[in-house]
């Protein structure tokens, strides 16, 4: 058994794999002779199966099988040794009659190559944004902390710093035939949510108003702070919406004392107003320069791939698209749709040679690490800030369980690998800026 190489050009070629008859022979035989054993066939007795009706019935399925698995192999073995980096997958060339019995049999293979190319970071260059939190961010976030440990104090009426709960539900028209049960929704609103807020901002506890279907339907934003998605929203039963204030509340902050700082970030860490905002500034610095990082990696990954000239197997690709799609039926719409898709394809094998050509690899201790990260974020959300390690492996372990989360993790590695590389070897014009500034600048 061999492969041959006909290079098309210097990013597709013909594989061809040719195989002998001795080269699957003997397995073949061994197979049909574990049929003959153990085949049941009305008129004979297990086992007493003659070899010629066994070989009739079943030659020519196992022959096909055992070829194409030591083809495949072989194809493998032949892509593994030479290093090649395909683009899609091999697309076989229709044989219009496989004889197993021949002697020697050939399959050929159109396959697609990434280019051979070398990316210079150096060369490429982009702000790369030093950003620190000001005293409105600081104080902002620990307003937050004091907001997720305050208590409530029920209030009278509405007001600016009110948190109002609403039920919302469908009114059933009087003459409405059937039986109609719409659960209704519970939302709690504040200033914030401006439309829901302006609606009821002057009602009472337990006072109701109506909204009319067409108004929630002409207003998005209204009908999400009501509790109903766009699609809910077009799909109200009724014409009249009831809104109830069921509760009225402010917060009292909890004071800014030990008791709160154990609470955020364990007992005895934080024994400070200082130290707290110090803490606070360097984890909001840390998550800003985060930011700012990914920032500066895609504005140098757009440059490399606006610049770089890498040559894509493009006819390779339109039969590659027309075999692996079945919803394309036409070399005109594979041309069609790879033309949507170049710029993608170009992407993805600049990454790829980023991080083979800087020999990035994953393991299973670097997935654990960044599932366990996510893990702490979401635990950060709820103000959980101090669960012991082995809590927040276990529950990492348990996220990587799904197969999609794994896939999606480690390709959330990957990238960060690939950020360090670009951070340390594109070229870094050093630029101090507020975060609101950042912000702006992500804009654009």
């Amino acid at each position: 058994m061999k492969v041959t190489a006909q290079n098309h050009d210097e990013v597709s070629a013909l594989l061809t794999v040719t195989i002998d008859k001795a080269d699957y022979k003997d397995k073949v035989e061994k197979q049909l002779h574990n049929y003959a054993k153990n085949a049941q066939v009305p008129g004979f007795r297990k086992g007493k199966v003659p070899m010629s009706m066994v070989r009739k019935q079943y030659e020519a399925p196992v022959s096909f099988e055992e070829i194409n698995k030591q083809v495949s192999e072989a194809l493998n073995n032949y892509v593994n040794e030479n290093n090649l980096k395909l683009v899609g997958q091999p697309v076989p060339v229709p044989v219009d009659d496989l004889d197993f019995n021949a002697e020697q049999l050939s399959v050929a293979f159109e396959v697609g190559y990434e280019p051979d190319f070398k990316i210079d970071l150096a060369k490429y260059e982009a702000p790369h944004y030093k950003v620190e939190a000001s005293d409105k961010e600081i104080g902002q976030s620990i307003e937050n902390m004091q907001k997720r440990f305050a208590e409530r104090e029920e209030q009278e009426k509405i007001g600016k710093d009110s948190y109002v709960t609403l039920q919302v539900s469908q009114v059933v028209e009087a003459d409405a035939e059937g039986e109609h049960h719409h659960h209704p929704k519970t939302v709690t609103i504040s200033k914030d949510n401006k439309e829901a807020y302006d609606l009821v901002k002057k009602l009472k506890k337990d006072e109701t108003l109506k909204v009319s279907k067409a108004d929630v339907q002409a207003n998005e934003e209204l009908a999400k702070q009501l509790g109903f998605s766009k699609d809910e929203a077009e799909h109200l039963h009724h014409d009249e919406l009831e809104v109830k204030v069921v509760d009225i509340y402010g917060l009292k902050l909890h004071e800014l004392n030990q008791e709160l700082f154990d609470k955020v970030y364990g007992e005895g860490n934080i024994t400070s107003e200082e130290e707290l905002r110090n803490k606070v500034k360097a984890e909001l610095d840390e998550f800003f320069q985060q930011n700012a990082d990914v920032h500066f990696v895609n504005k140098i990954l757009e440059q490399v791939n606006e610049k770089e000239e890498v040559k894509l197997p493009e006819a390779f690709l339109t039969k590659w698209l027309m075999f692996s799609n079945q919803n394309i039926t036409s070399e005109e719409q594979a041309k069609e749709v790879l033309e949507a898709e170049k710029n993608q394809v170009k992407y993805q094998i600049i990454e790829g040679k980023l991080m083979n050509d800087n020999d990035i690899k994953l393991d299973y201790a670097d997935v654990l690490a960044q599932a366990e990260q996510l893990v702490r974020n979401q635990l950060a959300i709820y103000g959980i800030h101090h669960l012991p390690d082995e809590e927040i492996q276990k529950y990492a372990v348990e996220m990587l369980k799904d197969q999609n989360r794994i896939q999606q993790i480690s390709s959330e590695v990957a990238m960060s690998k690939l950020k360090d590389v670009i951070l340390e070897k594109a070229t870094k014009k050093e630029t101090a800026i507020s975060h609101d500034e950042f912000l702006e600048e992500l804009k654009k």
